[in-house]
Order: C-alpha cells, then sequence, then structure tokens
C-alpha cells in the first residue's frame, strides 16, 4: 500500500507525465512530482494497490476509453475558480461587449464557450452577467456551452449547488436574483436559480482532442486560466483553433497569466487579456486527419497481387497524420519528410503520419517531431488500438539528388528521432525502408500493418517490396 509520496520514481514520474501530455495535454515540469504522487496515491489507496507502476500498467491496460483512464485525468486536473475571478472581464462584457450587440435591432443571438469550466462558476457568472445587461425578460436566443476534462467537476457544474461562503464577494442583489438558499439538510448551501442553469449546456471536451464535437461558431470563447498548463506548440495550436470557432469580431478572453502576442496576425489585443479577432482572420475550420466520417474516402479494388478485399484508399499528404480501424489502404508519396506507420495487428487498427523536413512554409506544430509522433500514437490508441500491443514502421528519407546534403542530413536526423522516439515509447520498429535515389510510393494496410513501397516515378521497371 502507498504510504508515502516519494515512493514515485523518476521513471514512474516520466511515464505518467508522458501519458498524462499525450491523453491531455497537460505540460508537468519536474517539479510538479510531489503534485501527480500525492493526487495519484488517492487513486491507488482506492484500489488497493502497491505501486505506482502498478497503477501505471492497470490505466495502460484498461486503455483511455475506460473509466479508470477519466479517472486518473480528475486526479490530475486543477480546478481552481470562483463566482466573478477577474471581474474585469465581467464587466467588459456588461458595459460593452453585449451593449454593442443589442444595438444591432436584428440581432437576438448570443453563443458563448467557456472551455475549461470547472465546476461551474465561470459559466454561472457568464450567464448571469448577460442577465444583468440584457434583463431578465429579454428575448434573446442564448446558449453557453460550458466544458471540461474532468467529469467530476462538470458533474458538480451542472448540479448548480455551492457553499454559501462561495457568494461572499458577490453583493446582495445578485445572490437574491440568481440564487435559492439551502434549507435542511441543505443548510449552509445554495443552488443556481433554474432560468440561469437553463441556459447553460454542459459537456466533457478534451481541447487538445483533433476534433471537437461542435457545429457551431462563437461570439465569444473564455478559456481562462487553461493554456498555462499546456506547452507552446500545445498554446498556439488551440488558440489558433479558437480563432477558427470565433464569428467575426468574436472575442476571445484569456486568464491574467496568459498572452498570444505571438499571435497578433489573427487577434487584436484590447487590454486585459481580451482580445477580438481581426476582420477576416477567421479561417473555415478545416477537417483533421481523424474526423473520418467528415471524409470522403473513394472505394478502389486493389491490384491482383494484394487480397481480393475493397478497401478504401486515402492519401497523405505532407505533415498530415490518418488513422482507421477500417479496411483502408493509407497512401503517400515520400520525396521529403518521412514516415512513421503504426498499427496494433490484433484489433485492426493503424494509421500514418507524414514528418515534414524543418524549413517548409508550415506553421503547425503537429507536423513535426515530437507532437507529429504523440498524435500518431495517440489517435491509434483512442479509436480502439492497445498501446501495449502497438508495432510500427518507417520509410522515407530518400538520398534524393534534388536534396541539398543539408536536407538529406536532416532526413537521417528525423529518421532517427523517430526511432529513438519509438524505442522510449517501447513500440517495436519491425521494419524500415530508408535511402534511395527515388520518390517512395507507399501504401500501407492498417489493418494487418503490410506496406507496398515501389519508386514513385518509374512504377513499371521495378516490383512493388513489401514488408
Amino acid at each position: 500500500m502507498i504510504t508515502a509520496t516519494q515512493q514515485l520514481t523518476d521513471e514512474e514520474f516520466a511515464a505518467f507525465r508522458d501519458l498524462i501530455y499525450r491523453e491531455a495535454g497537460i505540460s508537468l515540469s519536474p517539479a510538479k512530482r510531489t503534485l501527480v504522487a500525492s493526487r495519484l496515491a488517492k487513486r491507488l489507496r482506492q484500489l488497493n494497490m502497491d505501486s505506482y507502476a502498478e497503477y501505471y500498467e492497470f490505466v495502460v491496460r484498461e486503455g483511455n476509453r475506460s473509466d479508470e483512464h477519466q479517472q486518473m485525468i480528475n486526479c490530475i486536473t486543477t480546478n481552481k475558480t470562483e463566482f466573478f475571478r477577474e471581474p474585469h472581464h465581467f464587466d467588459y462584457l456588461r458595459q460593452r461587449l453585449i451593449p454593442q450587440m443589442a444595438a444591432n435591432p436584428v440581432r437576438r443571438t448570443l453563443r458563448i464557450w467557456s472551455a475549461g469550466c470547472s465546476t461551474g462558476e465561470e459559466p454561472y457568472t457568464i450567464a448571469i452577467t448577460v442577465l444583468e445587461a440584457l434583463g431578465v425578460s429579454h428575448d434573446w436566443d442564448v446558449r453557453i456551452l460550458a466544458s471540461d476534462i474532468d467529469t467530476e467537476v462538470l458533474a458538480k457544474a451542472e448540479a448548480g449547488m455551492y457553499p454559501l461562503e462561495s457568494l461572499e464577494t458577490l453583493s446582495e442583489s445578485i445572490k437574491r436574483k440568481y440564487f435559492l438558499r439551502g434549507s435542511g439538510s441543505l443548510n449552509g448551501m445554495c443552488r443556481v436559480r433554474p432560468e440561469v442553469q437553463r441556459m447553460i449546456d454542459f459537456r466533457r471536451i478534451n481541447l487538445i482532442e483533433d476534433s471537437w464535437p461542435l457545429r457551431t461558431t462563437f461570439d465569444m470563447v473564455f478559456c481562462r486560466n487553461v493554456l498555462i498548463y499546456f506547452d507552446r506548440p500545445t498554446q498556439e495550436r488551440l488558440v489558433q483553433r479558437f480563432s477558427d470557432r470565433l464569428n467575426p469580431e468574436g472575442h476571445l478572453f484569456l486568464g491574467h497569466s496568459e498572452n498570444v502576442a505571438w499571435l497578433a496576425t489573427h487577434l487584436a489585443a484590447l487590454g486585459n487579456t481580451i482580445y477580438r479577432l481581426r476582420p477576416g482572420a477567421r479561417g473555415t475550420p478545416k477537417p483533421t486527419a481523424v474526423m473520418m466520417s467528415s471524409l470522403a474516402d473513394v472505394p478502389r479494388k486493389l491490384p491482383p497481387s494484394a487480397p481480393a478485399v475493397v478497401r478504401m484508399e486515402r492519401p497523405v499528404t505532407a505533415g498530415e497524420v490518418y488513422v482507421t480501424n477500417k479496411p483502408a489502404v493509407i497512401h503517400a508519396r515520400i520525396d521529403r519528410g518521412v514516415s512513421a506507420c503504426v498499427y496494433d495487428p490484433e484489433a485492426g487498427v493503424g494509421g500514418m503520419n507524414h514528418i515534414l523536413l524543418p524549413g517548409g512554409s508550415s506553421q503547425d506544430p503537429t507536423q513535426f517531431g515530437v507532437p507529429a509522433m504523440e498524435r500518431l500514437v495517440a489517435e491509434t490508441v483512442r479509436i480502439g488500438g492497445n498501446r501495449s500491443r502497438l508495432r510500427a514502421k518507417l520509410v522515407g528519407a530518400p538520398e534524393l539528388e534534388s536534396h541539398s546534403a543539408e536536407a538529406r542530413d536532416t532526413g537521417r536526423q528525423i529518421a532517427e528521432f523517430i526511432r529513438q522516439w519509438m524505442t522510449e515509447a517501447r513500440i517495436p520498429i519491425e521494419g524500415e525502408r530508408l535511402g534511395g535515389k527515388q520518390p517512395l510510393d507507399v501504401r500501407f494496410f492498417p489493418q494487418t500493418g503490410r506496406v507496398r513501397l515501389e519508386p514513385a516515378t518509374m512504377p513499371d521497371q521495378a516490383a512493388p517490396n513489401q514488408d
């Protein structure tokens, strides 16, 4: 039985840190080791386990769809919040933003997202602020989405029940208008009034997932004191995605310690961590590699030498990731970059990425290095693969004469990086094809792990190679 937090070894902490980063995007520094140990120790005691290593194997074995996987995430997340925290945001919303919107006689809809809502104080504060600005008897269609990765805090948020002391900083008028005082067994508690609760939809959303279950855009996104738990590449990606979810001239509200000056081309800073989308800056949200239901896969019968089944052929372009659990052929032309193929032979699940060489025009950090590998593996596990069964194959880095010596050397370095990453991730590489003088035409069969290779420019002069 765990009795002291120092029993979490360096190796165990590194394993949990990597797992938490892959699944929740939370970046934990070495200074967080004691915090991780103390929070996970509660689960070990509840499960009557003797070591962190035993618990780690249990979580990994159960997979990221299990209740225990969610329990681990719930233990790690930090949920500090309060009503009207950072009040300048709500002053701006009530005094300036909503009155500006209300000045339009045609407009009568308002959509707001509280991303990382914790136990609900933020979305309820937003709802109260909207009611104060529009009046309780307004005729607007107002919907507030409140999301979090932690299912326990979401349940508390949806219940809308809080200790009376959590309202101490609120005016008596706000308390009377928007809260009900508990009595009897609920003495010392209060509940948000039903008319406020009805304005809010609570939903679990993992912000680092490539596909958010959203079908609308928003006038405002509140994501306050959430980005600080992510590393810089993840922060950049999230802010870009939030921008893509904003209506024209929509607003993004961040926490007091968060700054996105590095994304000035999309967002204009209004002060006090309030940002407005620049005119014309919002791009149309693009389907990502894992939004399989929205991809137009084209049925294609394979050549006679392949198994006599009809599969979907899906091209992977430079910088992209695609995974599937359906009969498919993932196809890529490799003439600059390196592809890793990962699959679970028992589950029939797998995918391929196409890691770019540095120096291109892409600004998406998930197309390079560690994020590209973590995204490939995480998505393979998410749709049914078992991490402990994953296998890999590596193709690319051809020695093309058109490549400079520097580019060829960079390709070799990327291949070595992938080998090292796979070793540290304990994913065995079962086959490699690197080098060569011609671009490669790669077809990967994720259900079996088979790879077909042939020179891309001279398909009739060489028989396909198979691993």
